[in-house]
Protein backbone atom coordinates (compact mmCIF):
# COMPACT_ATOMS: atom_id res chain seq x y z
CA UNK A 1 0.00 0.00 0.00
CA UNK A 2 1.14 3.31 -0.81
CA UNK A 3 2.35 5.44 2.29
CA UNK A 4 1.64 3.02 4.34
CA UNK A 5 4.22 4.32 7.41
CA UNK A 6 3.17 7.22 6.89
CA UNK A 7 -0.39 5.77 7.28
CA UNK A 8 0.53 3.73 10.08
CA UNK A 9 1.93 6.98 12.07
CA UNK A 10 -1.27 8.76 11.15
CA UNK A 11 -3.11 5.34 12.71
CA UNK A 12 -1.14 5.81 15.44
CA UNK A 13 -2.01 9.44 16.59
CA UNK A 14 -5.63 8.77 16.19
CA UNK A 15 -5.74 6.21 18.47
CA UNK A 16 -3.61 8.08 20.91
CA UNK A 17 -6.12 10.84 20.33
CA UNK A 18 -9.13 8.72 20.88
CA UNK A 19 -7.40 7.18 24.13
CA UNK A 20 -6.95 11.06 25.22
CA UNK A 21 -10.44 11.63 23.80
CA UNK A 22 -11.72 8.95 26.00
CA UNK A 23 -9.44 10.44 29.25
CA UNK A 24 -10.86 13.54 28.71
CA UNK A 25 -14.68 12.53 29.04
CA UNK A 26 -14.12 10.01 31.93
CA UNK A 27 -13.07 12.90 33.74
CA UNK A 28 -15.19 15.56 33.20
CA UNK A 29 -12.82 17.81 30.99
CA UNK A 30 -13.99 20.85 29.52
CA UNK A 31 -16.07 20.53 26.70
CA UNK A 32 -14.13 22.85 24.87
CA UNK A 33 -11.05 20.45 24.96
CA UNK A 34 -13.32 17.90 24.36
CA UNK A 35 -14.29 19.85 20.97
CA UNK A 36 -10.58 20.62 19.68
CA UNK A 37 -10.15 16.59 19.89
CA UNK A 38 -13.01 16.20 18.47
CA UNK A 39 -11.74 18.12 15.39
CA UNK A 40 -8.53 16.93 15.26
CA UNK A 41 -9.37 13.07 15.21
CA UNK A 42 -11.31 14.16 12.55
CA UNK A 43 -8.85 16.46 10.61
CA UNK A 44 -6.47 13.39 10.57
CA UNK A 45 -8.61 11.18 8.46
CA UNK A 46 -8.80 13.97 5.52
CA UNK A 47 -7.44 11.94 2.59
CA UNK A 48 -4.38 12.93 0.13
CA UNK A 49 -5.60 14.51 -2.86
CA UNK A 50 -4.60 13.43 -6.32
CA UNK A 51 -4.87 15.06 -9.52
CA UNK A 52 -4.33 12.79 -12.47
CA UNK A 53 -3.83 15.02 -16.08
CA UNK A 54 -3.79 13.38 -19.51
CA UNK A 55 -4.93 13.55 -23.12
CA UNK A 56 -7.69 11.33 -23.95
CA UNK A 57 -7.14 7.83 -24.08
CA UNK A 58 -4.15 7.74 -22.39
CA UNK A 59 -4.68 5.04 -19.81
CA UNK A 60 -5.25 6.94 -16.64
CA UNK A 61 -7.86 4.71 -15.21
CA UNK A 62 -5.58 1.42 -16.16
CA UNK A 63 -2.66 3.55 -14.37
CA UNK A 64 -5.21 4.53 -11.18
CA UNK A 65 -6.27 0.50 -11.44
CA UNK A 66 -2.60 -0.69 -11.70
CA UNK A 67 -1.24 2.08 -8.77
CA UNK A 68 -4.06 1.26 -6.14
CA UNK A 69 -4.65 -2.56 -6.75
CA UNK A 70 -7.88 -2.27 -7.27
CA UNK A 71 -10.63 -2.37 -10.81
CA UNK A 72 -10.95 1.61 -10.52
CA UNK A 73 -12.64 1.44 -13.25
CA UNK A 74 -15.28 -1.50 -12.13
CA UNK A 75 -16.85 0.84 -9.40
CA UNK A 76 -20.19 1.64 -11.27
CA UNK A 77 -19.39 5.01 -12.97
CA UNK A 78 -18.04 5.35 -16.76
CA UNK A 79 -16.39 8.30 -16.27
CA UNK A 80 -17.30 10.91 -18.55
CA UNK A 81 -14.55 12.78 -20.86
CA UNK A 82 -16.69 16.01 -20.98
CA UNK A 83 -16.51 15.89 -17.35
CA UNK A 84 -14.41 16.57 -14.07
CA UNK A 85 -14.85 13.10 -11.84
CA UNK A 86 -13.84 14.08 -8.29
CA UNK A 87 -13.67 10.43 -6.64
CA UNK A 88 -14.16 10.33 -3.12
CA UNK A 89 -15.12 7.27 -1.04
CA UNK A 90 -18.89 6.26 -0.44
CA UNK A 91 -20.91 3.43 1.20
CA UNK A 92 -23.44 3.38 -1.92
CA UNK A 93 -22.04 4.28 -5.54
CA UNK A 94 -22.98 7.63 -6.17
CA UNK A 95 -22.71 10.41 -8.44
CA UNK A 96 -23.33 14.31 -7.33
CA UNK A 97 -23.10 16.91 -9.59
CA UNK A 98 -21.44 19.95 -8.48
CA UNK A 99 -21.62 22.03 -11.36
CA UNK A 100 -22.50 21.00 -15.66
CA UNK A 101 -18.52 20.66 -15.51
CA UNK A 102 -17.86 18.51 -12.44
CA UNK A 103 -19.39 15.65 -10.46
CA UNK A 104 -18.44 14.38 -7.42
CA UNK A 105 -18.31 10.29 -7.45
CA UNK A 106 -18.50 8.21 -4.40
CA UNK A 107 -17.67 4.51 -4.26
CA UNK A 108 -17.05 2.23 -1.99
CA UNK A 109 -13.87 1.43 -2.62
CA UNK A 110 -11.27 1.12 0.16
CA UNK A 111 -8.26 3.08 -1.35
CA UNK A 112 -10.65 6.23 -1.62
CA UNK A 113 -11.12 6.19 2.32
CA UNK A 114 -7.23 7.85 2.17
CA UNK A 115 -7.25 9.18 -1.40
CA UNK A 116 -9.29 11.53 -3.40
CA UNK A 117 -8.54 11.17 -7.10
CA UNK A 118 -9.42 14.21 -9.43
CA UNK A 119 -9.88 12.65 -12.76
CA UNK A 120 -9.64 15.24 -15.21
CA UNK A 121 -11.07 15.32 -18.99
CA UNK A 122 -8.50 15.26 -21.37
CA UNK A 123 -6.39 17.85 -21.90
CA UNK A 124 -7.06 18.13 -25.48
CA UNK A 125 -10.90 19.05 -24.43
CA UNK A 126 -10.22 20.84 -21.34
CA UNK A 127 -12.34 24.26 -21.89
CA UNK A 128 -12.38 27.43 -19.83
CA UNK A 129 -14.42 26.51 -17.67
CA UNK A 130 -12.55 23.17 -17.26
CA UNK A 131 -9.30 25.24 -16.93
CA UNK A 132 -10.52 26.99 -14.25
CA UNK A 133 -12.07 24.20 -11.83
CA UNK A 134 -8.63 22.05 -12.48
CA UNK A 135 -6.71 24.95 -11.72
CA UNK A 136 -8.55 24.88 -7.92
CA UNK A 137 -7.88 21.52 -7.69
CA UNK A 138 -4.14 22.01 -8.64
CA UNK A 139 -3.85 24.32 -5.56
CA UNK A 140 -4.94 21.63 -2.91
CA UNK A 141 -3.54 18.53 -4.69
CA UNK A 142 -0.89 16.84 -2.52
CA UNK A 143 0.31 15.12 -6.21
CA UNK A 144 -0.57 16.06 -10.02
CA UNK A 145 0.02 13.08 -11.86
CA UNK A 146 0.73 13.56 -15.71
CA UNK A 147 0.30 10.66 -17.39
CA UNK A 148 1.54 10.49 -21.37
CA UNK A 149 1.17 7.85 -23.79
CA UNK A 150 4.24 6.02 -24.57
CA UNK A 151 2.84 6.15 -28.25
CA UNK A 152 2.20 9.47 -28.43
CA UNK A 153 4.12 11.67 -25.62
CA UNK A 154 4.71 14.49 -27.95
CA UNK A 155 0.73 15.51 -27.47
CA UNK A 156 1.07 19.71 -27.37
CA UNK A 157 -2.16 19.96 -24.52
CA UNK A 158 -0.61 17.91 -21.80
CA UNK A 159 2.52 20.03 -22.34
CA UNK A 160 0.12 23.47 -23.12
CA UNK A 161 -1.61 22.31 -19.85
CA UNK A 162 1.27 22.23 -17.99
CA UNK A 163 2.57 25.72 -18.91
CA UNK A 164 -0.45 27.18 -16.96
CA UNK A 165 0.58 25.68 -13.58
CA UNK A 166 1.91 27.93 -11.03
CA UNK A 167 5.28 27.47 -10.94
CA UNK A 168 4.84 27.19 -7.36
CA UNK A 169 2.62 24.35 -7.69
CA UNK A 170 5.61 22.23 -9.86
CA UNK A 171 7.14 20.42 -6.85
CA UNK A 172 4.04 18.47 -6.69
CA UNK A 173 3.97 16.95 -9.88
CA UNK A 174 6.00 13.79 -11.63
CA UNK A 175 5.08 12.79 -15.37
CA UNK A 176 4.00 8.86 -16.03
CA UNK A 177 5.18 7.44 -19.40
CA UNK A 178 1.84 5.12 -19.78
CA UNK A 179 1.68 1.99 -21.99
CA UNK A 180 5.64 1.79 -21.90
CA UNK A 181 4.79 -2.18 -22.76
CA UNK A 182 4.52 -0.80 -26.34
CA UNK A 183 7.67 0.18 -26.62
CA UNK A 184 10.85 -1.45 -27.05
CA UNK A 185 13.47 -0.34 -24.39
CA UNK A 186 15.42 1.61 -26.48
CA UNK A 187 12.70 3.65 -27.39
CA UNK A 188 11.83 4.30 -24.07
CA UNK A 189 15.18 5.51 -23.22
CA UNK A 190 15.29 7.96 -26.05
CA UNK A 191 11.84 9.15 -24.93
CA UNK A 192 12.59 9.68 -21.47
CA UNK A 193 15.75 11.66 -22.65
CA UNK A 194 13.94 14.09 -24.61
CA UNK A 195 11.34 15.03 -21.94
CA UNK A 196 13.68 15.39 -19.85
CA UNK A 197 15.47 17.54 -22.48
CA UNK A 198 12.11 19.48 -22.59
CA UNK A 199 11.39 19.95 -19.08
CA UNK A 200 14.63 21.70 -18.66
CA UNK A 201 14.22 23.69 -21.55
CA UNK A 202 10.51 24.94 -20.85
CA UNK A 203 10.86 24.65 -16.99
CA UNK A 204 14.94 24.86 -16.24
CA UNK A 205 14.29 21.89 -14.50
CA UNK A 206 13.47 17.90 -14.27
CA UNK A 207 10.53 16.30 -13.24
CA UNK A 208 10.23 12.97 -11.75
CA UNK A 209 9.23 10.40 -15.04
CA UNK A 210 8.48 7.08 -14.51
CA UNK A 211 8.01 4.78 -17.58
CA UNK A 212 5.60 1.84 -16.82
CA UNK A 213 3.39 -0.60 -17.89
CA UNK A 214 0.06 -0.13 -15.83
CA UNK A 215 -1.51 -2.97 -17.39
CA UNK A 216 1.58 -5.59 -16.47
CA UNK A 217 1.12 -3.82 -12.87
CA UNK A 218 -2.43 -4.93 -12.60
CA UNK A 219 -1.91 -8.32 -13.51
CA UNK A 220 0.43 -8.70 -10.93
CA UNK A 221 -1.12 -7.55 -8.40
CA UNK A 222 -4.17 -9.00 -9.22
CA UNK A 223 -3.70 -12.76 -11.13
CA UNK A 224 -0.63 -13.95 -9.28
CA UNK A 225 1.23 -15.34 -12.20
CA UNK A 226 4.72 -14.68 -12.34
CA UNK A 227 4.09 -11.59 -10.18
CA UNK A 228 7.28 -10.71 -9.31
CA UNK A 229 8.76 -10.58 -12.70
CA UNK A 230 4.91 -8.47 -13.97
CA UNK A 231 5.95 -6.11 -11.15
CA UNK A 232 9.17 -5.47 -11.98
CA UNK A 233 8.45 -5.38 -15.55
CA UNK A 234 6.11 -2.94 -14.96
CA UNK A 235 8.13 -0.19 -13.69
CA UNK A 236 5.61 0.25 -10.75
CA UNK A 237 8.50 -0.44 -7.80
CA UNK A 238 9.82 2.62 -8.55
CA UNK A 239 6.85 4.80 -8.95
CA UNK A 240 5.14 3.52 -5.85
CA UNK A 241 8.51 3.89 -4.31
CA UNK A 242 8.58 7.75 -5.00
CA UNK A 243 4.41 7.82 -4.52
CA UNK A 244 5.36 6.92 -1.17
CA UNK A 245 8.41 8.84 -0.50
CA UNK A 246 5.73 12.02 -1.01
CA UNK A 247 3.07 10.47 0.97
CA UNK A 248 5.36 10.14 3.38
CA UNK A 249 7.74 13.35 3.28
CA UNK A 250 4.65 15.89 3.00
CA UNK A 251 5.57 18.57 4.66
CA UNK A 252 2.56 20.33 4.67
CA UNK A 253 0.89 16.71 6.62
CA UNK A 254 3.19 16.08 8.63
CA UNK A 255 3.08 19.68 9.58
CA UNK A 256 -0.34 19.38 10.08
CA UNK A 257 0.19 16.26 12.44
CA UNK A 258 3.09 18.17 14.30
CA UNK A 259 0.68 21.01 15.29
CA UNK A 260 -1.96 17.77 15.67
CA UNK A 261 0.17 16.82 17.72
CA UNK A 262 1.11 20.30 20.04
CA UNK A 263 -2.14 20.91 20.38
CA UNK A 264 -3.22 17.52 21.76
CA UNK A 265 0.09 17.50 23.97
CA UNK A 266 -1.31 21.05 25.40
CA UNK A 267 -4.20 19.56 26.60
CA UNK A 268 -2.67 16.28 27.31
CA UNK A 269 -0.24 18.19 29.61
CA UNK A 270 -3.18 20.62 31.24
CA UNK A 271 -5.30 17.25 32.32
CA UNK A 272 -2.03 15.87 33.69
CA UNK A 273 -1.34 18.91 35.42
CA UNK A 274 -4.32 18.75 36.53
CA UNK A 275 -5.18 14.74 37.42
CA UNK A 276 -1.73 15.34 39.34
CA UNK A 277 -2.96 18.26 41.83
CA UNK A 278 -5.78 15.60 42.39
CA UNK A 279 -4.27 12.78 43.20
CA UNK A 280 -1.79 14.88 45.53
CA UNK A 281 -5.39 16.44 47.17
CA UNK A 282 -6.51 12.93 47.66
CA UNK A 283 -3.24 11.90 49.17
CA UNK A 284 -3.33 14.92 51.50
CA UNK A 285 -7.12 13.95 52.83
CA UNK A 286 -5.98 10.13 52.64
CA UNK A 287 -3.24 11.50 54.82
CA UNK A 288 -5.12 13.84 57.26
CA UNK A 289 -7.97 10.49 57.41
CA UNK A 290 -5.71 8.42 58.55
CA UNK A 291 -4.20 10.83 61.31
CA UNK A 292 -7.58 11.23 62.82
CA UNK A 293 -8.32 7.27 62.33
CA UNK A 294 -4.97 6.94 64.57
CA UNK A 295 -5.49 10.14 66.94
CA UNK A 296 -9.11 8.34 67.44
CA UNK A 297 -7.29 5.52 68.39
CA UNK A 298 -4.95 7.49 70.88
CA UNK A 299 -7.66 8.69 72.59
CA UNK A 300 -9.56 5.64 73.40
CA UNK A 301 -5.66 4.72 74.72
CA UNK A 302 -5.77 8.01 76.70
CA UNK A 303 -9.58 7.99 78.06
CA UNK A 304 -8.96 4.48 79.23
CA UNK A 305 -5.64 5.42 81.14
CA UNK A 306 -7.88 7.87 82.98
CA UNK A 307 -10.12 5.74 83.96
CA UNK A 308 -7.35 3.16 85.14
CA UNK A 309 -7.72 4.97 88.94
CA UNK A 310 -10.87 4.21 88.79
CA UNK A 311 -10.51 0.50 88.35
CA UNK A 312 -7.97 0.44 90.79
CA UNK A 313 -10.13 2.62 93.66
CA UNK A 314 -13.33 0.47 93.00
CA UNK A 315 -10.93 -3.15 93.62
CA UNK A 316 -9.96 -1.59 97.27
CA UNK A 317 -13.34 -0.33 98.09
CA UNK A 318 -14.27 -3.89 96.96
CA UNK A 319 -11.90 -5.33 99.58
CA UNK A 320 -13.56 -3.26 102.21
CA UNK A 321 -16.78 -4.16 101.07
CA UNK A 322 -15.44 -7.85 101.34
CA UNK A 323 -14.93 -7.15 105.11
CA UNK A 324 -18.64 -6.33 105.95
CA UNK A 325 -20.10 -8.61 103.92
CA UNK A 326 -17.65 -11.38 106.12
CA UNK A 327 -19.18 -10.35 109.02
CA UNK A 328 -22.74 -11.07 107.99
CA UNK A 329 -21.24 -14.01 106.76
CA UNK A 330 -19.88 -14.65 110.43
CA UNK A 331 -23.01 -14.16 111.72
CA UNK A 332 -25.38 -15.92 109.67
CA UNK A 333 -22.63 -18.72 110.27
CA UNK A 334 -22.49 -18.76 113.79
CA UNK A 335 -22.72 -21.78 116.56
CA UNK A 336 -26.09 -20.89 118.01
CA UNK A 337 -27.79 -20.53 114.82
CA UNK A 338 -26.28 -24.29 113.62
CA UNK A 339 -28.17 -25.41 117.25
CA UNK A 340 -31.08 -23.25 116.23
CA UNK A 341 -33.79 -25.24 114.12
CA UNK A 342 -34.30 -23.20 111.00
CA UNK A 343 -38.50 -22.90 111.37
CA UNK A 344 -37.33 -21.11 114.67
CA UNK A 345 -34.56 -18.99 113.28
CA UNK A 346 -37.34 -17.46 110.65
CA UNK A 347 -40.19 -17.23 113.55
CA UNK A 348 -37.54 -15.11 115.23
CA UNK A 349 -36.29 -13.10 112.66
CA UNK A 350 -39.80 -12.92 110.88
CA UNK A 351 -38.30 -13.22 107.23
CA UNK A 352 -35.74 -14.66 105.61
CA UNK A 353 -31.84 -13.40 106.51
CA UNK A 354 -30.56 -10.70 104.51
CA UNK A 355 -28.59 -11.81 101.52
CA UNK A 356 -25.11 -11.83 100.99
CA UNK A 357 -25.32 -10.91 97.38
CA UNK A 358 -27.69 -7.93 97.74
CA UNK A 359 -25.49 -6.34 100.88
CA UNK A 360 -22.54 -6.85 98.96
CA UNK A 361 -24.20 -4.82 95.42
CA UNK A 362 -25.41 -2.52 98.36
CA UNK A 363 -21.93 -1.71 99.39
CA UNK A 364 -20.57 -1.59 96.20
CA UNK A 365 -23.15 0.69 94.87
CA UNK A 366 -22.72 3.27 97.56
CA UNK A 367 -18.79 3.24 97.95
CA UNK A 368 -18.00 3.31 93.81
CA UNK A 369 -21.12 5.48 92.57
CA UNK A 370 -20.23 9.14 92.78
CA UNK A 371 -16.85 7.54 91.02
CA UNK A 372 -18.53 6.28 88.10
CA UNK A 373 -20.82 9.43 87.47
CA UNK A 374 -17.45 11.29 87.45
CA UNK A 375 -15.87 8.82 84.95
CA UNK A 376 -19.02 9.08 82.49
CA UNK A 377 -18.44 12.80 82.94
CA UNK A 378 -14.29 12.67 82.37
CA UNK A 379 -15.45 9.98 79.14
CA UNK A 380 -17.96 12.53 77.82
CA UNK A 381 -15.47 15.26 77.93
CA UNK A 382 -13.03 13.34 76.06
CA UNK A 383 -15.67 12.56 73.21
CA UNK A 384 -16.70 15.81 72.83
CA UNK A 385 -13.22 17.12 73.16
CA UNK A 386 -12.29 14.79 70.51
CA UNK A 387 -15.24 16.12 68.38
CA UNK A 388 -14.41 19.49 68.22
CA UNK A 389 -10.70 18.28 67.07
CA UNK A 390 -12.37 16.62 64.53
CA UNK A 391 -14.52 19.56 63.23
CA UNK A 392 -10.68 21.63 63.10
CA UNK A 393 -8.72 19.03 61.47
CA UNK A 394 -11.45 17.75 59.21
CA UNK A 395 -12.52 21.28 58.27
CA UNK A 396 -12.55 21.42 53.97
CA UNK A 397 -12.09 17.10 54.23
CA UNK A 398 -14.87 15.91 56.80
CA UNK A 399 -16.98 18.98 56.75
CA UNK A 400 -18.00 21.97 54.91
CA UNK A 401 -15.79 24.86 55.51
CA UNK A 402 -18.49 27.26 57.04
CA UNK A 403 -19.49 24.01 59.42
CA UNK A 404 -20.50 25.08 62.45
CA UNK A 405 -19.37 22.70 65.32
CA UNK A 406 -22.84 21.48 67.54
CA UNK A 407 -22.68 23.30 71.12
CA UNK A 408 -23.25 21.04 74.22
CA UNK A 409 -24.58 21.36 77.88
CA UNK A 410 -22.72 19.77 81.07
CA UNK A 411 -25.61 21.20 83.17
CA UNK A 412 -27.25 18.84 85.77
CA UNK A 413 -28.97 16.79 83.30
CA UNK A 414 -27.77 13.70 82.22
CA UNK A 415 -26.86 12.57 78.94
CA UNK A 416 -27.29 9.95 77.31
CA UNK A 417 -24.12 8.62 76.93
CA UNK A 418 -23.38 8.94 80.72
CA UNK A 419 -27.05 7.20 81.68
CA UNK A 420 -25.80 4.42 79.41
CA UNK A 421 -22.01 4.46 80.80
CA UNK A 422 -23.94 4.28 84.68
CA UNK A 423 -26.49 1.50 83.63
CA UNK A 424 -23.69 -0.35 82.12
CA UNK A 425 -21.34 -0.50 84.73
CA UNK A 426 -24.05 -1.49 87.33
CA UNK A 427 -25.23 -3.90 85.24
CA UNK A 428 -22.00 -5.25 85.52
CA UNK A 429 -21.36 -5.02 88.83
CA UNK A 430 -24.39 -6.56 89.33
CA UNK A 431 -23.73 -9.83 87.20
CA UNK A 432 -20.86 -10.20 88.79
CA UNK A 433 -22.29 -10.18 92.77
CA UNK A 434 -24.67 -12.58 91.20
CA UNK A 435 -22.23 -14.75 89.85
CA UNK A 436 -20.66 -15.20 93.25
CA UNK A 437 -23.82 -16.75 94.63
CA UNK A 438 -23.21 -16.17 97.88
CA UNK A 439 -26.40 -16.77 99.73
CA UNK A 440 -26.27 -20.25 98.08
CA UNK A 441 -22.75 -21.23 100.17
CA UNK A 442 -24.35 -19.52 103.63
CA UNK A 443 -27.39 -22.07 103.44
CA UNK A 444 -25.32 -25.90 102.98
CA UNK A 445 -22.73 -24.63 104.93
CA UNK A 446 -25.49 -23.84 107.93
CA UNK A 447 -27.09 -27.01 106.68
CA UNK A 448 -24.32 -29.48 107.08
CA UNK A 449 -23.26 -27.74 110.84
CA UNK A 450 -27.00 -28.49 111.96
CA UNK A 451 -27.16 -32.36 110.87
CA UNK A 452 -24.05 -32.72 113.08
CA UNK A 453 -25.37 -30.19 115.78
CA UNK A 454 -28.44 -32.40 116.55
CA UNK A 455 -26.63 -35.58 117.38
CA UNK A 456 -25.79 -33.29 120.34
CA UNK A 457 -29.09 -33.42 122.31
CA UNK A 458 -29.46 -37.01 121.05
CA UNK A 459 -26.64 -38.21 122.67
CA UNK A 460 -27.22 -36.13 126.20
CA UNK A 461 -30.00 -38.79 127.36
CA UNK A 462 -28.31 -42.21 126.56
CA UNK A 463 -24.85 -40.03 128.05
CA UNK A 464 -27.08 -39.87 131.03
CA UNK A 465 -28.32 -43.64 130.90
CA UNK A 466 -24.97 -44.93 130.32
CA UNK A 467 -23.62 -43.10 133.37
CA UNK A 468 -26.70 -44.36 136.05
CA UNK A 469 -26.13 -47.42 134.98
CA UNK A 470 -22.19 -47.66 135.83
CA UNK A 471 -23.13 -46.20 138.83
CA UNK A 472 -25.90 -48.83 139.79
CA UNK A 473 -24.40 -51.94 138.53
CA UNK A 474 -20.85 -50.62 139.75
CA UNK A 475 -19.07 -47.78 141.70
CA UNK A 476 -19.03 -44.30 141.52
CA UNK A 477 -15.80 -44.46 139.72
CA UNK A 478 -17.30 -46.22 137.15
CA UNK A 479 -20.73 -44.16 136.43
CA UNK A 480 -17.64 -41.13 136.44
CA UNK A 481 -15.93 -42.75 133.82
CA UNK A 482 -18.78 -43.51 131.61
CA UNK A 483 -19.97 -39.68 132.56
CA UNK A 484 -16.30 -38.28 131.23
CA UNK A 485 -16.49 -40.66 128.19
CA UNK A 486 -20.27 -39.32 127.68
CA UNK A 487 -18.79 -35.64 127.77
CA UNK A 488 -15.75 -36.43 125.62
CA UNK A 489 -18.71 -37.27 122.92
CA UNK A 490 -20.81 -34.62 123.19
CA UNK A 491 -17.33 -32.51 123.06
CA UNK A 492 -16.56 -34.02 119.64
CA UNK A 493 -19.92 -33.34 118.29
CA UNK A 494 -19.48 -30.18 119.01
CA UNK A 495 -16.24 -29.44 117.65
CA UNK A 496 -17.49 -31.48 114.38
CA UNK A 497 -20.16 -28.44 114.00
CA UNK A 498 -17.77 -25.53 114.90
CA UNK A 499 -15.19 -27.39 112.16
CA UNK A 500 -17.81 -27.37 110.01
CA UNK A 501 -19.21 -23.61 110.30
CA UNK A 502 -15.65 -22.46 110.18
CA UNK A 503 -14.96 -24.33 106.77
CA UNK A 504 -18.09 -22.61 105.17
CA UNK A 505 -17.06 -18.84 106.53
CA UNK A 506 -13.48 -20.16 104.99
CA UNK A 507 -14.60 -21.13 102.06
CA UNK A 508 -16.97 -17.95 101.32
CA UNK A 509 -13.84 -15.53 102.76
CA UNK A 510 -11.69 -17.05 100.07
CA UNK A 511 -14.27 -17.16 96.81
CA UNK A 512 -14.88 -13.32 98.34
CA UNK A 513 -11.19 -12.47 97.80
CA UNK A 514 -10.38 -14.41 94.55
CA UNK A 515 -13.20 -12.33 93.26
CA UNK A 516 -11.32 -9.18 93.57
CA UNK A 517 -9.51 -10.19 90.14
CA UNK A 518 -12.58 -11.23 88.52
CA UNK A 519 -14.25 -8.25 89.25
CA UNK A 520 -11.52 -5.70 88.23
CA UNK A 521 -11.60 -7.82 84.74
CA UNK A 522 -15.26 -7.31 84.40
CA UNK A 523 -14.93 -3.65 84.92
CA UNK A 524 -12.23 -3.53 82.53
CA UNK A 525 -13.85 -5.11 79.52
CA UNK A 526 -16.93 -3.59 79.67
CA UNK A 527 -15.44 -0.29 80.57
CA UNK A 528 -13.07 -0.77 77.53
CA UNK A 529 -16.02 -1.56 75.52
CA UNK A 530 -18.00 1.56 76.38
CA UNK A 531 -15.02 3.87 75.70
CA UNK A 532 -14.38 2.39 72.40
CA UNK A 533 -18.20 2.41 71.49
CA UNK A 534 -18.47 6.02 72.29
CA UNK A 535 -15.44 6.74 69.88
CA UNK A 536 -16.78 4.41 66.73
CA UNK A 537 -19.50 6.51 66.23
CA UNK A 538 -16.86 8.73 64.37
CA UNK A 539 -16.26 5.98 62.33
CA UNK A 540 -18.99 6.48 60.45
CA UNK A 541 -17.97 9.57 59.09
CA UNK A 542 -14.36 8.62 59.04
CA UNK A 543 -14.46 5.12 57.38
CA UNK A 544 -16.72 6.32 54.04
CA UNK A 545 -14.65 9.62 53.78
CA UNK A 546 -11.58 7.58 53.74
CA UNK A 547 -12.67 4.74 51.53
CA UNK A 548 -13.96 7.51 48.98
CA UNK A 549 -10.56 9.32 49.35
CA UNK A 550 -8.80 5.85 48.87
CA UNK A 551 -11.19 5.65 45.62
CA UNK A 552 -10.61 9.20 44.34
CA UNK A 553 -6.06 8.76 45.01
CA UNK A 554 -6.58 5.35 43.07
CA UNK A 555 -8.76 6.60 40.39
CA UNK A 556 -6.67 9.45 39.66
CA UNK A 557 -3.73 7.96 40.22
CA UNK A 558 -4.86 5.45 37.43
CA UNK A 559 -5.53 8.47 35.29
CA UNK A 560 -2.01 9.73 35.52
CA UNK A 561 -0.38 6.93 34.55
CA UNK A 562 -2.13 6.43 31.57
CA UNK A 563 -1.98 10.17 30.52
CA UNK A 564 1.86 9.45 31.40
CA UNK A 565 2.15 6.25 28.95
CA UNK A 566 0.20 8.78 26.32
CA UNK A 567 3.06 11.30 27.04
CA UNK A 568 5.40 8.79 26.17
CA UNK A 569 3.52 7.68 23.13
CA UNK A 570 3.41 11.68 22.13
CA UNK A 571 7.17 11.99 22.70
CA UNK A 572 8.14 8.93 20.17
CA UNK A 573 5.53 10.41 17.67
CA UNK A 574 6.91 13.78 17.44
CA UNK A 575 10.27 12.02 17.11
CA UNK A 576 8.86 9.81 14.02
CA UNK A 577 7.06 13.12 12.47
CA UNK A 578 10.46 14.92 12.78
CA UNK A 579 12.20 12.00 11.69
CA UNK A 580 10.08 12.28 8.61
CA UNK A 581 10.09 15.92 7.55
CA UNK A 582 12.44 16.89 5.23
CA UNK A 583 14.65 19.21 6.25
CA UNK A 584 13.75 22.97 5.72
CA UNK A 585 10.46 21.78 5.35
CA UNK A 586 10.16 20.99 1.25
Amino acid sequence: MIGDDYFELRSRIGTDLLALSAALRESGGDSESAAILDNLIASLKEPFVFVVVGEVNVGKSTFLNALFGQDFSSTGVVPTTGKILFFRHGEEHSVVPVTPTLDEVYAPVDFLRDFHIVDTPGTNSVENEHQLITERFVPIADLVIFVFSAMNPWGASAWQFLEKVHREWMRHVIFVLQQSDLRSPEEIQVITDYMGQLTRQRFGRDFPLFAVSAKKAFLARNAGIERERLLQDSGFDALESHISSIVRHNSARLNKLASTMRLARQILDDMRERHSANMQQAKRKTTVLQELQSERELQVDRTLKKILPALDATERDYHESVMRVAGLANDALTTRKAFQRKDAEENENGARPQSLDHRLFQELQHRTGDRWRQVSLVLEEDVHQFERFLHAQGRGILFPLDAVLPSHDYGQEESELRRRFGTHVDSSLRRFVIGLKLDEDIEPGLERARVTARWLPRLILPVIIATALCGWLDDLVSAAIAFGAGLLLLAVVYLLTQIRLAHSRNAILDKLEESSVTLRGTLSKQVTEDVTHSFTKFLDTLNPAQATAAQIEHEQSTQVQRLHHLADSFSLLDQQIKALTPVGGK
